[in-house]
C-alpha cells in the first residue's frame, strides 16, 4: 500500500486492477471482486473505470494455487482452483445462476463459484441477435437480458459497448439457445419485425400476443404447460408469443414415422372423445394444433417433435412455409400483402375525422369503448352460471311445444339486452394495429377473415356509409365470424351467443347483408339449447345428487347442534350453576356495564 503524504489521500496499487485505486470514505457500490452491494461504505475506487473494491477485498492478500489446476478470471481477484461440486450442496454459479454440479472453479475464501463452462466462455462474440457490433463478456450492474428479459442486479453478461449499454445477453441464454435460433429470421404475418425462437425461456409468458392463441381457451392448459417456456421473441419490441401459438413449419420429417407430418389446427375423429399422441402416448387436447399423418392417422404433439422443428429453424427458411393458427381456413389463392409499417390502431380510426358526426353518434348509442381495461372486458369474463341456465330450461321447458320455442326465448332475451344495454368493446380490441385490405381498414389479426368474406360474398356493405364506418362494421363482422370459427359447441356460453347476436343486429340495422350469418346463429343457438337439454339427463342429475348429499349432511350437522342445545341443562354436571348464570345474564341484558359495576 502507498500513502501520498503531500495531499493526504490514501492510494493503493492493486494487482487486480491496472490503475491506482483511491480511497473513498463513503459511497454506494458493487464490489468488483466479491460482487456484494455496499451502501454508505468506504471503498478503493478507480474513477476512470468505475471500479470499486470494498476495504476487506482490497486489503486481502493474494491466494496461490501452486501445483493445482486453476484459473485467474477477470471477475475475481483470487486464483480459483478446479474442484468437483456435489449438486446437493446447492452452490450457485455466479455467471449463469444455476446450481453448480461437477467441474467448477471455486474461491472458497470468498464463496465465489463458476461452472467450468462459464469460466471458459469467450470474452468476445459475434451474435446473430446483434450482428452489427461485437458483444463483450463483462461484469455489469443493473442490466436486463435482451433475450429472456430477466433483470440482474449484478452478473457476468455479454454487452455491446457501442449501444449505450442497452443490449445485453445473459450467460444462461447464451448457453441454452443455439446462436442460429437467436438470429431474427422467422416471419410472423401479424407482426412487422422478424422473430427469433427461444427454446428455453426463463419464465412463463403471461400475455401471449398471438392473433389466435390457445392461452385462454377452456381446458387447454394441460397441453400448454409443456409449451410456455419456448417462445417466439421480437428483439426490437416487447412482442412475445408461445411456441404453440406461433408460426410453425407446415410439414416436418419425423425420424420415427415413414411419412412427412403436416401441421393441422385440430384432429377430430367421429365417435371418439379420446385422442392420444403417438410419440408420448399421453392424451392430447383436440383443440390444440398437432402434426398429423392422415394416411396412418399418426398424431404428434408439437412439443414431442420440437427437435425436428428446431432443425427447420436452424436451416435456411427461404423455402419453408410457416403456418399460423387458422391459416388453412382463411387462406386465399391470391392473398393481398399488407403494409405493416403503419402504427395506427382501431382506436385511432374511431377517433379520426374519417367518421362523420352521425356515424360517431350511432356507434356511441350501441357501444361503450373501454380504453382503460388491460384485458378482456368484464362482461365477457362473467358468464351466466350453469345453474341459472338449467333453472331457466327446467322452469320453462314444460310450457314449450318444441325446441324452437326455447330458441326464441333466448333471442327475445338477447333482443331486450340490445334495447337496454351497450356492448363493451375492450382495450385489447381498440389497440389492434390496422392494415388496408381492399380499401378497408381492419385489424391485422382479422385481415385474412375479411379477405375470405369479400372473396366469398363480395362487398356486403351499403353505399351510404363512409369507408371508416364500413371498416368498423367489417371489424365487428370479422370478429364474430372468427369467433364462430374457433369456438367449439361444447364451449359456447349464453353470453357469447348474446354478444354474437348483438353485433349482428347492429350490422343489420346499418344495412349490411348478413343473412349468411343470422341463419347459422339460429342453428347454433338451437344446438346450444339441445346441449343444455342433454345435460338434464346425465350431468345435471349427478350434480343435483351431490348437492342433495351435501345438504343432507349439513342438515344432520345442524340437527346434532340442535340436540346439544336442547340437552344443555340435562348434560351439565352442575345444572344449578348453568341455570344461575343463565338467569343472571338475562337480568343484566339491557343494563349498561356502568350501572352494574360502578
Amino acid at each position: 500500500m502507498e500513502i501520498d503524504q503531500r495531499v493526504g489521500i490514501e492510494k493503493i496499487n492493486h494487482f487486480f486492477h491496472h490503475h491506482t485505486l483511491i480511497y473513498r470514505h463513503l459511497g454506494s457500490f458493487y464490489c468488483n471482486s466479491c460482487h456484494k452491494l455496499f451502501e454508505g461504505a468506504p471503498s478503493y475506487r478507480c474513477y476512470e473505470c468505475d471500479f470499486d473494491l470494498d476495504v476487506k477485498c482490497a486489503l486481502m492478500a493474494p491466494i496461490a494455487c501452486e501445483g493445482q489446476e486453476h484459473i485467474e478470471h477477470f471477475s475475481h481477484q483470487h486464483a480459483m482452483p478446479l474442484v468437483h461440486i456435489d449438486p446437493q450442496h446447492h452452490i450457485q454459479c455466479f455467471a449463469c445462476q444455476s446450481l453448480c454440479s461437477g467441474p467448477t472453479y471455486a474461491c472458497t475464501t470468498c464463496e465465489y463459484f463458476l461452472h467450468k463452462s462459464c469460466a471458459e466462455l469467450p470474452l468476445l462474440i459475434q451474435h446473430p441477435a446483434h450482428s452489427f457490433h461485437p458483444l463483450f463478456l463483462r461484469l455489469e450492474a443493473r442490466s436486463t437480458c435482451k433475450i429472456c428479459k430477466k433483470k440482474f442486479e449484478i452478473t457476468l453478461i455479454y454487452g455491446c459497448k457501442q449501444c449505450s449499454n442497452v443490449f445485453h445477453i445473459c450467460v444462461k441464454c447464451f448457453h441454452e439457445n443455439p446462436l442460429s435460433l437467436l438470429r431474427p429470421s422467422i416471419k410472423y404475418r401479424y407482426h412487422e419485425h422478424l422473430l427469433c425462437f427461444i427454446e428455453k425461456y426463463y419464465d412463463h409468458i403471461v400475455h401471449c400476443k398471438a392473433s389466435d392463441n390457445y392461452c385462454h381457451q377452456p381446458k387447454a392448459s394441460n397441453d400448454l404447460h409443456h409449451l410456455t417456456n419456448s417462445v417466439f421473441l421480437c428483439l426490437n419490441c416487447d412482442f412475445k408469443i408461445h411456441f404453440i401459438c406461433g408460426p410453425l413449419p407446415s410439414t416436418i420429417e419425423h425420424e420415427y414415422h415413414m411419412h412427412p407430418l403436416s401441421l393441422v389446427d385440430s384432429v377430430v375423429e367421429a365417435n371418439s372423445d379420446d385422442y392420444y399422441c403417438d410419440v408420448c402416448e399421453f392424451q392430447k387436447n383436440p383443440q390444440i394444433r398437432v402434426y398429423y399423418c392422415k394416411e396412418c392417422q399418426y398424431i404428434a404433439h408439437p412439443h414431442c417433435v420440437i427437435s425436428e422443428i428446431v432443425k427447420v429453424f436452424n436451416g435456411d427458411l427461404g423455402g419453408v412455409k410457416l403456418k399460423v393458427i387458422g391459416q388453412d381456413f382463411w387462406e386465399q389463392p391470391q392473398e393481398e400483402e399488407w403494409d405493416m409499417s403503419s402504427s395506427l390502431t382501431l382506436f385511432d380510426l374511431l377517433s379520426s375525422n374519417e367518421l362523420d358526426g352521425g356515424e360517431k353518434r350511432d356507434l356511441n348509442r350501441w357501444f361503450k369503448w373501454d380504453i382503460s381495461s388491460k384485458g378482456e372486458d368484464e362482461d365477457s369474463k362473467v358468464e351466466v352460471a350453469d345453474e341459472d341456465i338449467i333453472d331457466e330450461i327446467i322452469t320453462r321447458y314444460p310450457f314449450f311445444n318444441q325446441q324452437e320455442d326455447l330458441t326464441s326465448f333466448f333471442f327475445d332475451e338477447f333482443g331486450r339486452f340490445v334495447r337496454k344495454e351497450k356492448l363493451v368493446v375492450n382495450s385489447s380490441d381498440l389497440s389492434l394495429k390496422i392494415v388496408r385490405v381492399q380499401g378497408y381498414s381492419i385489424p391485422v389479426t382479422l385481415a385474412p377473415v375479411l379477405q375470405t368474406l369479400l372473396h366469398k360474398y363480395g362487398d356486403i356493405s351499403p353505399d351510404y356509409w363512409t369507408p371508416a364506418m364500413k371498416s368498423i362494421c367489417f371489424f365487428f363482422l370479422c370478429k364474430v365470424r372468427n369467433s364462430m370459427h374457433t369456438t367449439r359447441f361444447a364451449h359456447i356460453t349464453k353470453n357469447l351467443l348474446r354478444d354474437w347476436y348483438y353485433y349482428l343486429k347492429f350490422l343489420s340495422f346499418q344495412g349490411f347483408r348478413i343473412d349468411f350469418l343470422m341463419e347459422p346463429l339460429t342453428k347454433v343457438t338451437r344446438a346450444f339449447v339441445g346441449l343444455q337439454l342433454a345435460r338434464l339427463q346425465t350431468e345435471v342429475p349427478t350434480k343435483l345428487n351431490k348437492k342433495i348429499v351435501k345438504l343432507q349432511q349439513e342438515i344432520a350437522d345442524l340437527k346434532a347442534k340442535e340436540d346439544i342445545c336442547n340437552k344443555l341443562f340435562e348434560s351439565s354436571s352442575d345444572p344449578k350453576f348453568i341455570k344461575d348464570i343463565f338467569t343472571e345474564g338475562a337480568e343484566l341484558k339491557w343494563k349498561t356495564v356502568d350501572q352494574v359495576l360502578f
